[in-house]
């Protein structure tokens, strides 16, 4: 997944590495309008939940999360930075009915603001936001060679910011952004919006998924009406883990077609 335009005292190295170490399928992490047709909302969900923008791999079922997201920020970003994740997911819990949170960053323990009883196995997804070299250190010591091709695409800025997430049994489990500490506030915020989006199931990228934030091409920095739908869609009940690309397609139509009627 990527966007093509233009230190927390609390590591997570060993932990993470264990987490990662059970996850059994690796899928890469990577803006649509109210007034397009159900018909269409399903073709472009069938092309990014679905799709590897990379190998041109078709998945042959969902992937998306169970259990709630708490997230952490490893690093020392500026304090916009947490804003725009708390923000970001704050409206992802929204629009999914899904639990989840910012629960640790560098700026929330000086401030005394994470919450008593967290141990390290709390987190299920990283964001980390170091300078290149330290981010390449850092995710090696971490992960090994698993996210070597993210760091390659950063290091030849190719893309803008990064992210992978581990399933198990089509259950994402855990997942990894990567932010290098070197790009502008609106560069940031376009990340943090693509990346943790696409983390929630919905991957891939697409030149004729538009208006949408998982097409490279457009100018939308923000979710789209487009995008949300997918999103609702994809986190209704009836759509599960493991779930069957056709029936998923099948029971998508279905609860996009219920949306209409509201």
């Amino acid at each position: 997944m990527t966007f093509k335009r233009g230190a927390g005292n609390w590591c997570p190295a060993a932990v993470l590495g264990a987490v990662l170490g059970a996850a059994l399928t690796l899928a890469p992490g990577a803006a649509g309008a109210q007034s397009a047709s159900n018909r269409t909302i399903i073709e472009h969900f069938n092309i990014i939940a679905f799709g590897n923008e990379y190998t041109g791999r078709r998945y042959g079922h969902v992937r998306k999360w169970r259990a709630p997201i708490t997230a952490r920020i490893d690093g020392d970003p500026p304090a916009f930075f947490e804003d725009f994740v708390s923000q970001h997911l704050a409206d992802l819990a929204k629009i999914t009915g899904h639990p989840m949170s910012l629960a640790y960053s560098a700026r929330m323990q000086r401030e005394k603001r994470v919450a008593k009883g967290l141990t390290p196995k709390s987190f299920n997804m990283f964001l980390l936001f170091y300078p290149m070299d330290e981010m390449a250190a850092v995710v090696r010591k971490q992960l090994g060679p698993r996210m070597d091709h993210e760091l390659k695409l950063l290091a030849a800025g190719k893309a803008t910011c990064m992210a992978r997430f581990f399933t198990r049994d089509n259950e994402i489990r855990t997942a990894v952004i990567l932010f290098p500490a070197t790009h502008p506030k609106q560069y940031l915020r376009a990340c943090v919006v693509e990346e943790l989006t696409q983390v929630l199931g919905l991957p891939n990228d697409s030149n004729s998924v538009k208006p949408s934030i998982f097409n490279d091409q457009s100018r939308y920095f923000e979710l789209t009406g487009h995008d949300r739908r997918m999103l609702k869609m994809l986190y209704d009940p009836r759509i599960t883990p493991g779930m069957p690309r056709q029936e998923a397609l099948r029971q998508g139509r279905l609860i996009l077609d219920e949306m209409t009627q509201r």
